[in-house]
């Protein structure tokens, strides 16, 4: 599938209305609509809450905004989900209502608009950025319990199936992007976990999104090790074009490759920050058009090259006139440099 520039989302809007947000998703993104997070409507969506159903021992404080696993209380737990995973029981692993409005409200909208798209594109929170995020009882980040970050990596595979399958009631063709802000410390001073196994959790997760016959993507909005992630036949590579294609083109024989193999380029090129109110469509869009011709110069055909256009990263934190505004020029961007 080679991409021509469309327009899409991250995942996060700082919106508290479900519809509201809905709206401006339909508004914006025609072809490649994406479901909203909310994290401003309730902690339950944040990001790493918001995935958090169905993991044992998990002791979740809405009021207070706290979430740690308790891994004693875990153990009971661990036996049923590791039955519900092997049933492939995708409902046990559902993402409810409370913690997804955006989703639902998004599901529902649609069916009943009779909209024409393209894909339909959702998102789940990596296993390595849900794992660093979240402790265990004694306020160690999960992803050293080898035990539990190979449970959480299973329930995480499941929900991204579940959605899949929601999201393809709507439309056939669905993306999933694997939200991965944290990689950007792996292989640093400050994260000491076997290279091996964030490797083993990605491609678990990402074997599970394509053995439902969804596209799968990746989002890391800060520099990485991204040989690491061209190589792990994930579909599409979604970066901070914004600030760091110089960083991302350094590897331009990788990322032929990937491109040969049928990989899509994302490139975050609309800054998800107050840089955005003195940036221009024009300007936005020159400077999409100079990482391609850096690619280019670097031997990749031209014709090679599919590429979607996003925000450099979600939108949660910041105000909704800002949102907005990012919103209108992403799809800009995409309009200019498709034409």
């Amino acid at each position: 599938m080679k991409f021509n520039f469309e327009a899409t989302g991250i995942g996060s809007l700082p919106f508290k209305d479900a519809k509201t947000a809905c709206q401006l998703v339909f508004d914006n993104f025609k072809h490649m609509p994406f479901w909203p997070q909310l994290p401003k409507r309730s902690y339950l969506e944040q990001m790493y809450c918001q995935f958090s159903e169905s993991i044992p021992g998990l002791n979740l404080d809405e009021n207070g905004k706290t979430l740690y696993i308790d891994t004693k209380k875990a153990l009971p737990d661990i036996e049923k989900v590791y039955q519900r995973y092997l049933d492939n029981d995708l409902e046990y692993f559902k993402i409810s209502p409370r913690y997804a409005e955006g989703l639902y409200e998004f599901c529902g909208s649609f069916a009943k608009s009779g909209r024409r798209i393209d894909f339909v594109k959702g998102h789940i929170t990596g296993p390595v950025s849900f794992a660093l995020s979240i402790t265990d009882e004694n306020k160690k980040a999960i992803i050293y319990d080898k035990d539990m970050f190979e449970v959480i990596t299973k329930v995480l595979s499941m929900k991204a199936k579940w959605q899949i399958g929601k999201l393809k009631a709507l439309d056939p063709n669905v993306i999933i992007f694997i939200d991965e802000p944290y990689l950007v410390l792996i292989g640093s001073s400050f994260v000491n976990i076997p290279r091996e196994d964030t490797i083993k959790s990605l491609d678990e997760i990402n074997k599970a999104i394509k053995s439902e016959g969804a596209l799968s993507g990746i989002h890391c909005c800060g520099n990485t090790d991204w040989p690491l992630l061209l190589k792990r036949g994930i579909d599409i590579i979604n970066f901070d074009a914004y600030n760091f294609t110089k960083e991302f083109l350094l590897y331009s024989a990788d990322i032929k490759e990937f491109l040969k193999s049928g990989g899509t380029i994302a490139w975050g090129i609309v800054p998800s920050s107050e840089a955005i109110d003195k940036e221009s469509s024009a300007a936005i869009a020159k400077k999409l058009k100079d990482g391609l011709k850096l690619l280019i110069d670097r031997g990749i055909d031209k014709d090679s090259i599919s590429s979607i256009v996003t925000p450099s990263c979600g939108l949660g934190t910041i105000d909704e006139q800002r949102a907005k505004r990012i919103l209108e020029l992403t799809s800009e961007i995409a309009r200019i440099i498709s034409a």
